[in-house]
């Protein structure tokens, strides 16, 4: 399978809320890593509220995710 092909299969989590991914990855037994992005000058983005902004294919998959505010002063 190309990259491009295992990549379509989970772009679908891209918009989830981070608790309903983690869900539906752990029921699906796949191996995932968080990674935390932040818009500039914030202190943290990671929060309860966060969500998936993108997802790379690989082993473990990997969740880029981010609070909901990102306005930029």
């Amino acid at each position: 399978m190309s990259k491009q092909q295992e990549f379509a299969e989970w772009e679908f989590l891209i918009g989830y809320p981070l608790e309903q991914a983690e869900e539906l990855l752990k029921e699906e037994n796949v191996a995932f890593e968080v990674i935390w992005t932040k818009a500039p000058k914030r202190a943290s983005s990671v929060q309860e509220d966060a969500y998936v902004i993108a997802v790379r294919s690989g082993s473990p998959l990997t969740l880029v995710c981010a609070a909901p505010d990102w306005i930029v002063d």
